[in-house]
């Protein structure tokens, strides 16, 4: 096999990987994909004949132009971005090779197969892409080697790159030991990352700054939630799985964090003691409560982003914790605390019911401490009699507490949900809040009820945490930001245990929040993969890269498997459906046969010269690439065959830098010589 031949079946083996790539991603279905590799096959048997590639008689076809034509369809028609951009991938990959206006473009080309790849790479993590990003980079690197050894012959013109490499061949030598050193990088590059869990970063940390965000410590000011929920950025990301499999919670997601019991009026405080502290072994674990009867028992991979605050946010009841932390403690609130408050991402494991988000624990501790329970969560600041009186008339007639928790929080029903709070400094901000304004955030709704509460005898609590309202469908996981800081209640009720209550009307920021950007799911999702894959990778994640293999290569055995169901009915069905792409190739074909004449073509005498090199090869004699035609002829030559290529010479000296007529006599006396050789 030539130079040139391997040239260019690496660089359509590229593109066939590329397009593999938006094929897995499921942007094109497998029989597109089958399609495209068809003309990728058409495409490659017209460069090998030379057809193809052809020179632009237009300046459009050879410049960046054709990006204009990307946001005029995404502004004009609203076309999906995602389709939008792989089909002009798709389009910018076989233009580059019919038309080329230089030896250059090939690299613009190894550049559209990367965007693929990355593409590729935002929507599939199996082994099947494994493989194919193994295999593109290996092509790519002997694209490069075969582009630089090609390049050093001819330079970048495209007058020249055409007939290059075609009396020279690449070796066996060359193949292997690139091959090898590919492999060989990946598989030690594997070992190091997959044998060596990071148990701390050092110098190469994320260099985040972090801050306290206010709202979440044993002390919270009444306005401090609503100061952050202004704040778009990412307090942490959250992988839900079931049974090793992607899970998307159906009912209402609260994320706890700090609870708060002691209210004066102006200020929530925590003033209950520690449960219980232990030491975590990371990578065991620690089991926590128990859930008799379960029914919707998940995984939870929670990636904390800068983040100065030591609590474990909780959704549902935790049945087992995990994480980067070597402490970890409850407070009688069954609030987690890591005992540590270091900056920085951070990643911990919850295992956790969550098949009722009404219920927070049905658990009645600290019940067992008289003490403690009811009391401590029947405590009042000064209320004025006002208050005591609504919160009467709201619960007359009614004799259990439920019934009671169910009126007060019907109450609420009329308020407004907003942010902007002016308080009347002759008045506390709760009663202002109540009888007056009747507007305010998630603290103002949920202190009020938990006041109300309280003052029909109901013990209550104030929860401070998140309420997830934002999924990423591209990575499958749940968004938390700053401005997703939630406050509710908590509310005992005897025979269910601690009940979750939220008087709080819906947010109209995050009601009317749009479905992410595209792009920005994308950003979002490679961050998410920079923390989970780079920066919180741990041992557990050893045990799950063994099982990822395991099951990854039963799955690449059942889609191989898959690839014989096709019949004929779903191939027409198909043909119908993607005609269009298949009118574009056919386009394509036709095009390079009628402007064949526009491709560059070597002048005469240097075909002439080109088969008496040809013809000399056959016989042992090849002349070096850095000889010019003078220096060829002056080298040891048989003198059987030195007069026929010295007249040969002359012929391609005189005609090709003196541009001089060649006579239709001339022409065959030459080729009579060459046939002589």
């Amino acid at each position: 096999m030539t130079l040139k031949s391997a040239f260019l079946i690496c660089n359509y083996l590229l593109a066939g990987l590329a397009l593999a790539c938006l094929v897995l991603s499921e942007i094109y279905s497998p029989l597109t994909g089958l399609i495209f590799f068809a003309g990728l096959i058409l495409c490659l048997s017209l460069e090998q004949s030379e057809r193809i590639p052809f020179k632009p008689t237009t300046r459009i076809f050879n410049s960046n132009w054709g990006f204009l034509l990307l946001p005029f369809l995404y502004f004009a028609f609203n076309l999906p971005l995602l389709e939008l951009v792989a089909g002009f991938l798709v389009y910018l990959l076989f233009a580059r090779f019919v038309i080329k206006a230089e030896f250059n473009d090939y690299l613009f080309g190894y550049l559209i197969a990367i965007v693929c790849l990355l593409i590729g790479a935002i929507f599939e993590q199996d082994l099947a892409f494994g493989m194919i990003f193994l295999a593109f980079n290996l092509v790519l690197s002997w694209c490069l080697i075969f582009y630089t050894l090609i390049l050093e012959q001819t330079g970048s013109s495209s007058a020249d790159f055409k007939n290059a490499g075609k009396n020279e061949t690449p070796g066996s030598a060359l193949l292997s030991w690139t091959t090898g050193l590919v492999i060989l990088s990946f598989t030690m590059t594997a070992v190091i990352f997959i044998s060596f869990p990071r148990l701390g970063l050092g110098f190469i940390s994320l260099n985040t700054s972090s801050s306290p965000i206010t709202g979440f410590s044993s002390i919270v000011t009444l306005g401090d939630v609503g100061k952050i929920k202004q704040n778009p950025a990412v307090v942490m990301r959250v992988e839900y799985t079931q049974n090793g499999k992607n899970y998307k919670p159906e009912s209402r997601i609260l994320w706890r964090g700090v609870v708060l019991d002691h209210f004066n009026g102006k200020t929530w405080t925590s003033t209950l003691d520690t449960e219980f502290e232990t030491r975590n072994r990371p990578g065991k674990g620690l089991s926590l409560f128990k859930v008799s009867n379960p029914k919707e028992v998940v995984q939870q991979n929670v990636y904390l982003g800068s983040f100065d605050a030591p609590y474990l946010f909780t959704h549902g009841v935790p049945l087992f914790i995990d994480g980067n932390f070597i402490h970890v403690q409850m407070d009688k609130n069954f609030v987690f605390k890591t005992g540590e408050s270091r900056a920085g991402p951070r990643k911990y494991t919850l295992i956790s019911e969550i098949a009722d988000p009404d219920i927070s624990y049905s658990l009645d501790m600290p019940h067992s401490e008289p003490s403690l329970f009811p009391d401590r969560f029947l405590q009042l600041p000064s209320v004025n009699r006002k208050t005591h009186d609504l919160a009467d008339r709201l619960t007359q007639n009614v004799h259990t507490d439920r019934d009671r928790a169910q009126n007060i929080l019907r109450h609420f029903a009329d308020f407004r949900y907003t942010l902007e709070m002016e308080n009347d400094p002759d008045k506390t901000a709760l009663d202002h809040f109540l009888f007056e304004r009747k507007a305010g955030h998630c603290e103002y709704f949920a202190s009020a009820m938990v006041i109300l509460l309280r003052s029909v005898g109901v013990p209550a609590r104030l929860v401070n945490g998140f309420v997830g309202v934002e999924w990423n469908e591209w990575g499958n996981y749940l968004i938390i930001r700053q401005q997703h800081a939630h406050s509710w209640v908590e509310a005992f009720i005897s025979g269910k245990g601690w009940t979750v209550y939220d008087p709080t009307p819906p947010d109209p920021a995050l009601v009317a929040t749009s479905p992410l950007h595209p792009l920005a799911k994308s950003l979002d999702f490679l961050r998410m993969s920079w923390q989970r894959y780079i920066v919180r990778y741990s041992v557990h994640d050893q045990v799950q890269v063994v099982q990822f293999f395991r099951a990854g290569s039963r799955d690449l055995l059942q889609k191989f498997k898959g690839l014989g169901s096709l019949n004929w009915q779903t191939l027409v069905e198909g043909m119908q459906k993607f005609s269009p792409i298949i009118l574009i190739l056919i386009a394509i074909f036709f095009l390079t046969r009628k402007r064949r004449s526009f491709s560059p073509r070597q002048p005469l005498c240097v075909i002439l010269y080109q088969d008496m090199l040809g013809q000399l090869k056959k016989s042992g004699l090849v002349k070096k690439s850095s000889w010019t035609a003078r220096e060829f002829l002056e080298s040891a030559l048989p003198d059987d065959k030195r007069d026929p290529i010295r007249r040969i010479t002359e012929f391609y000296e005189k005609h090709r830098f003196g541009n001089a007529s060649i006579q239709p006599s001339e022409e065959k006396e030459i080729r009579g010589l060459i046939a002589g050789l």
